[in-house]
């Protein structure tokens, strides 16, 4: 698996992005891969996936957020889900190392809320989804970089402590790779039973 943080890059998010091949037709990154970047999300209903969200023709947007893109080949729907929540917890691992002390956080499935310090109520930190393609599957994992400007009450990873968001991307790509290279050689290492 490989990864890539387009540090530096601002690229708009608008949903359009979850689709087979995308990584490495736009940044040279083919096969299996996690790649992040920062920017706006503003995803466009034509393109959004969660049709619980498309019926409700629910707002997703942020004008700051760090993006995570994962595409795996040779997978199907459940699979990608499981993948997601791994993501998620991931996430999770390294917030629990980098935020205020003061800060609260909490895993619903694939979302994470958390109540920065001095907040009065807990707000949205994420917006995640898993597909499937006709060749591979595909999760996005967006996390607030602030809470400003978002339609429902949120969360942000600055109100939170997260004082280097390039780093916490490396560090979540990292992490994450590290977990499904360890998934393969656990796969690999048990002998079947008949």
């Amino acid at each position: 698996m490989k990864g890539k943080y387009l540090k530096g890059k601002n690229v708009e998010y608008d949903g359009s992005q979850l689709s087979p091949l995308w990584t490495y037709i736009n940044f040279d990154v083919p096969g299996d891969s996690i790649i992040s970047f920062r920017g706006p999300c503003d995803v466009a209903e034509e393109y959004m996936v969660d049709m619980e969200d498309r019926k409700k023709h629910a707002a997703i947007s942020s004008p700051d957020m760090l993006h995570f893109l994962i595409e795996l080949f040779g997978v199907g729907m459940v699979a990608m889900v499981l993948v997601q929540r791994l993501l998620i917890t991931v996430v999770m691992e390294l917030l629990r190392d980098s935020i205020d002390e003061d800060a609260e956080l909490e895993r619903e499935y694939d979302n994470i809320f958390a109540l920065a310090p001095g907040a009065t109520e807990r707000g949205k930190l994420s917006v995640s989804v898993a597909t499937v393609s006709p060749v591979s599957g595909l999760i996005h994992l967006g996390l607030n970089i602030t809470s400003e400007d978002i339609p429902v009450p949120a969360a942000g990873l600055e109100e939170l402590g997260v004082e280097d968001v390039d780093k916490f991307a490396v560090d979540v790509a990292r992490l994450f790779i590290e977990e499904m290279k360890n998934v393969n050689v656990d796969a690999c290492k048990s002998r079947p039973v008949l």
